[in-house]
């Protein structure tokens, strides 16, 4: 660590397990006192001279130190630091999950020195322990987190080290050439050439960035979802479909038109591949003042989205606000939605008014019919972008790690843009931008950093975690 931390040497202790009625429910301490107060509370059934064992499960009864009564019956695990989790000595207490039992030993523990742990607490202490970097630690809340398979197997590579390795490999890198910087200031006087060139080796690291930087999508796939806005004129049935895709009545729909004023999103996870869908303003001409700023954001929606979900009335002839609604996403990957096939209206020859779309699917959002289709196509195009080459290596930089890349990659930039011209500034110079760039690379990893920004991440976390 390159910052000072305030590290507790005092005991913690909390539920672990999820609040309500369980067939068990897990109380877990951490700190010096950990084995002392497990001692005095539970008694095992064995009579070994070793009451606790390092790492096995004992089956025994938790008691009242006051009067011996036994609360409930139950399994121990020890685990003595530093071989633990936080690495420090750590008791997890299984037994039954009934809230009143489990509120009542938790208070037990308390009495006896622990305090209770604030959230995150556990994990920060492994943190603090070196027992996980801070990559590894925000991995952690992202698998509690996680809706689909792809999220957890997205946060599990980041747990296993894989982004963590990336950005040591910068670092490692930046470091070696501030070494030599700062060896060709210390011996200038004595050296018979001039000082080597770093712009190689300050290039090879920048590719490594802009990489790092291009695959910050596929970690955003995986714990967020694709992005998926809904747009079209008004009265087209956008609310509907909006509904209809998440099988519940989340926006009212109505025949005025512009009864939708702000994006509204919500997340739907269609066969593990998880999309969050964006209910949007409808596109016309001059709109209410209110209306207006959600047309505004409707096309702000567009630009970030992964996918269009571009709705026509199928039984009406496509005017300019549909064309306008296509303009506005023609850049977009997008599926053709004809919507209200039940009505008597209806004409399947809508979508060829409109420039020729591989992807268009006929449905009626109100009834459901065609919404099955519909989602098939939108989970083959998920499916398509996580199985591609650049998804596939499983460590993207959350929202944190793109800012710090970010700003690493543009000081990067700057100082290989001055060398390349032959303005080589000195190695003094070059040095001291370059520790800006190892700064923020050594606060993805939690080397440098504040311990402000430790809070903010590790209020994210349960209290048991």
């Amino acid at each position: 660590m390159t910052e000072p931390f305030t590290i507790t040497a005092d005991t913690i202790a909390a539920l672990s397990t999820a609040p309500g009625y369980s067939g068990i429910g897990v109380v877990r301490i951490s700190g010096p006192d950990s084995i002392a107060i497990i001692d005095q509370v539970f008694k095992p059934a064995s009579r070994d001279e070793n009451k606790f064992p390092d790492r096995k499960a004992i089956y025994g009864r938790f008691v009242s130190p006051l009067d011996g009564n036994t609360l409930d019956d139950g399994v121990v695990a020890v685990m003595r630091g530093p071989n633990s989790y936080t690495g420090e000595d750590v008791v997890e207490i299984s037994l039954h999950g009934s809230p009143v039992i489990l509120d009542q030993a938790l208070k037990t523990i308390l009495t006896l020195g622990a305090r209770l742990a604030t959230r995150g607490e556990f994990t920060r202490r492994a943190f603090l322990n070196s027992k996980l970097d801070l990559v590894q630690a925000e991995a952690v809340i992202d698998i509690i987190m996680a809706s689909t398979l792809s999220a957890v197997q997205e946060a599990r590579s980041r747990l296993d080290r894989k982004l963590s390795h990336e950005v040591q490999s910068m670092i490692g890198a930046v470091t070696d050439i501030i070494a030599e910087l700062e060896a060709d200031i210390e011996f200038a006087e004595d050296a018979e050439t001039s000082p080597s060139s770093p712009q190689s080796a300050l290039v090879d690291v920048q590719t490594k960035m802009r990489r790092l930087l291009q695959s910050a999508d596929s970690g955003r796939y995986r714990t967020e979802g694709l992005r998926v806005a809904i747009v079209g004129k008004p009265n087209v049935g956008k609310s509907t479909l909006f509904n209809a895709l998440l099988g519940e009545e989340r926006m009212i729909a109505t025949p005025h038109p512009g009864t939708t004023r702000d994006a509204v999103s919500e997340t739907v996870v269609i066969k593990g591949v998880s999309f969050v869908i964006c209910d949007t303003a409808g596109l016309r001409e001059n709109p209410e003042p209110v209306e207006e700023e959600g047309i505004r954001r409707t096309l702000d929606w567009i630009k970030r989205s992964d996918l269009v979900l571009l709705v026509m009335d199928v039984g009406l002839p496509v005017d300019d606000y549909d064309r306008w609604a296509y303009d506005s996403c023609k850049d977009s990957k997008k599926i053709l939605v004809f919507n209200k096939i039940d009505l008597p209206a209806a004409s399947a020859v809508a979508g060829h008014l409109i420039e020729k779309e591989a992807a268009a699917t006929y449905v009626s959002a109100k009834t459901g019919a065609g919404i099955d289709r519909l989602m098939d196509a939108m989970f083959e195009y998920g499916s398509d972008i996580l199985s591609s080459a650049e998804y596939s290596l499983g460590c993207g930089l959350n929202q944190r790690g793109v800012a710090l890349v970010g700003s690493a990659s543009r000081k990067i930039e700057a100082i290989v843009k001055l060398v390349s011209t032959g303005h080589n500034p000195g190695p003094e110079i070059l040095s001291l931008e370059l520790t800006g760039v190892l700064r923020d690379l050594l606060e993805i990893t939690g080397d440098s950093i504040d311990e402000a920004v430790l809070d903010r991440i590790f209020e994210r976390f349960c209290v048991g975690k």
